[in-house]
Formats: structure tokens, sequence, C-alpha cells
């Protein structure tokens, strides 16, 4: 609903391009937070952050493995409709924007 909101906005500022515009940047976080898979960002001289991070999981109990897991399942669900909304909208944006 809030995404609508904004996208109304854009399109009252911008035209369709803003809309569309809009939708790559919805995308490009909803794929930036889905290549993550709720793991450290961080630059690529960080290596001791990804170690310690594989570490913890590794010596986890099964019971903090499984809410892991569960936690990472509806982060995904929610980065998966993102994913949607945003290629929705930069379709709906660049379309009409080509259209009219």
């Amino acid at each position: 609903m809030a995404l609508a909101g904004i996208a109304w906005l854009a399109f009252g500022i911008v035209g369709w391009l803003g809309v569309g515009i809009l939708g790559l940047f919805v995308l490009f976080v909803a794929v930036r937070v889905d290549l993550e898979n709720d793991r450290p960002v961080g630059p690529q001289m960080t290596p001791g952050l990804y170690a310690s991070r594989y570490r913890d999981e590794a010596l986890a109990s099964a019971r903090e493995k499984a809410a892991r897991r569960f936690d990472v399942a509806a982060l995904m669900s929610a980065t998966r409709l993102a994913m949607l909304a945003g290629a929705c909208i930069t379709a709906i944006g660049f379309g009409m924007l080509f259209l009219t």
C-alpha cells in the first residue's frame, strides 16, 4: 500500500519515468537482500566477518539452527514479494513511458 502511494507521488512529480525508476530501486534492494541471505554485509576485505558468521552457525545447537532456518524462510518470502512488486512497477512505469 505504501509502495503504491510512493509510486503515485513519483508519477505526480516525474511521470512514468519516476515510476519506472522507483520500480528499479525496489527491485535492486530486494535482489540485494535476497543475495545477502541474512548474512553480514561488508567490503570484500573483511573475510574474518564472514568466517565468524559461519563458525557461529556451525557451533549452534539444533534449536538455534531451526530458528535461523525459519527466520531466513520468512525473510525470503518477503524479498520474493518485493522482487515481484518491483518488477511489476518497473514494467508498468517504463511500459507506459514508451506507450504514451
